[in-house]
């Protein structure tokens, strides 16, 4: 008997030659993510949660650049490497140089301002202790409007969510594995 390969996902990529007509629908022009593949297996929670995450990243009332410091900062404390290995081609795009973005994901570095460190604090005490300060509150507070405040949090607990999901099903780097 072989033992099974702890690697390998728990759940199934599906191909596209296989796809429901409502997966098919679903997937869109998304399905060149391993992401996608795996979420359209329920297609009800697909429904529910890609807009969340679409609002999240596409629509947010976050700076950019802040909301990727969040997220990456947040990825790393979670030991999560598929959104990682997104963001950090996201955070390139958006100007962050490899010294910022390895900065950020180390919680420190010359190279942040000191809002950009206090964002960093943030991110982790949101997933370290599920609240922010008192301090952080205030520091975040002095830039951010209440709906960004309120995003802040929800952009750390989306990705923490996602780590959760990430993680446990094993979710295989896109490119690691073609249908």
């Amino acid at each position: 008997m072989t033992a099974a390969n702890p690697s390998a996902p728990r759940i199934p990529l599906v191909s596209r030659d296989a796809y429901t007509p409502d997966q098919a629908a679903l997937a869109g022009g998304r399905d060149m993510y391993n992401m996608t593949r795996m979420l359209v297996n329920h297609p009800d929670f697909y429904r529910v949660f890609v807009p969340f995450v679409d609002k999240l990243m596409s629509r947010s009332l976050l700076p950019p650049r802040d909301r990727e410091i969040l997220i990456l900062r947040t990825l790393v404390l979670c030991d999560e490497s598929y959104e990682q290995d997104h963001h950090v081609r996201i955070a390139a795009t958006l100007g962050m140089s490899v010294a910022e973005v390895e900065a950020v994901k180390a919680g420190q570095g010359a190279s942040l301002c000191a809002f950009e460190l206090t964002l960093i604090k943030a991110a982790e005490e949101l997933v370290n202790n599920r609240c922010l300060s008192d301090e952080a509150w205030g520091m975040l507070a002095r830039t951010y409007n209440v709906d960004q405040m309120i995003e802040v949090v929800f952009v750390v607990g989306a990705f923490t969510m996602l780590s959760m999901a990430t993680n446990s099903f094993r979710m295989p780097l896109d490119g690691a594995r073609q249908a």
